[in-house]
């Protein structure tokens, strides 16, 4: 009995990881440890408003309505709000920190959307022009990596609404 635990355990755990890994929560934050992608005096707004992380910011900004009800909280523009969720929401793809956002923004690249649209060799084209015009990195993506962004930016459920 007991080694049937143990291996429905070990038969059961991999499934598990493999049907979670579509949720793809990768690289998010406390707002005030990107101050490259959230400034600090709108960290301090944010945080009276009861957002502390990047990714409580994308759930309490993706819609529309949501963006109006905390632009009253913090005290920031819908607009403002708008694009601090662009950027939490390209944080949702495993391996883009605050660094490659700024990049992908540079590239025209705003959101998970813009990014499942794209060719890897025509992005890795724009992410070079971009990068050498404004030295956001010394470490730019490499082609295949761009396609794994790609990959899992296709993969991911659209939650932000532009409006």
């Amino acid at each position: 009995m007991r080694k049937a635990k143990v291996l429905s355990f070990l038969v059961v755990l991999p499934l598990v990881s493999i049907l979670g890994a579509g949720v793809a929560r990768a690289s998010h934050y406390a707002v005030a440890d990107v101050p490259r992608l959230v400034p600090a005096a709108d960290v301090d707004k944010l945080h009276k408003a009861g957002v502390e992380t990047t990714e409580q910011l994308l759930e309490k900004a993706a819609k529309a309505k949501d963006r109006k009800g905390l632009a009253k909280a913090s005290g920031l523009k819908p607009a403002v709000l708008l694009e601090l969720a662009r950027r939490c929401d390209l944080l949702r793809i495993k391996g883009v920190g605050s660094e490659m956002v700024l990049l992908l923004e540079a590239a025209g690249i705003k959101t998970t959307a813009d990014l499942g649209k794209q060719q890897p060799a025509a992005l890795m084209s724009s992410v070079t022009t971009a990068n050498q015009a404004k030295k956001i990195t010394e470490k730019p993506p490499t082609e295949p990596q761009l396609a794994d962004w790609i990959g899992q930016a296709q993969k991911l459920p659209q939650v932000l609404e532009e409006k």
